[in-house]
């Protein structure tokens, strides 16, 4: 599920490493080319059944230093687009929202007015 994919994203951060693997399946793909899109991580290398993802560091710092995963099994946090509409505006931060057009960011979701399940947080 998602919160392998966020975790391991936190931990390559959290101890500095250059990258990540992790197990190559259709949710972790969609959701590191979110990451991709926020510049999160440089690249995806795909060899059989494991993805192999480098951290985009920029003087030694990461783009994101908080990560949180708000995906977790029997807590679904859903939010509207009139919410995330308000978010947006006020606050710093970048959500990953599962809609049912796929996965993006708060600011896509917005611009095509859909709200979703909330997946993870990022700010600096």
């Amino acid at each position: 599920m998602f919160y392998k994919c966020i975790n391991s994203v936190k931990l390559a951060i959290l101890y500095n490493k250059k990258g990540f693997v992790i197990e190559n399946n259709i949710k972790n793909f969609n959701l590191l080319k979110i990451f991709l899109k926020l510049n999160i991580i440089k690249f995806v290398k795909i060899d059989g059944k494991i993805l192999y993802a480098h951290i985009n560091y920029i003087e030694n710092r990461p783009i994101f230093k908080n990560i949180v995963n708000l995906f977790k099994p029997g807590h679904n946090y859903y939010i509207s687009y009139k919410n995330l509409k308000k978010i947006s505006i006020k606050k710093n931060w970048i959500l990953i929202i599962s809609t049912n057009k796929g996965l993006m960011n708060n600011f896509e979701a917005v611009e095509k007015k859909l709200g979703g399940l909330l997946i993870s947080q990022f700010w600096n």
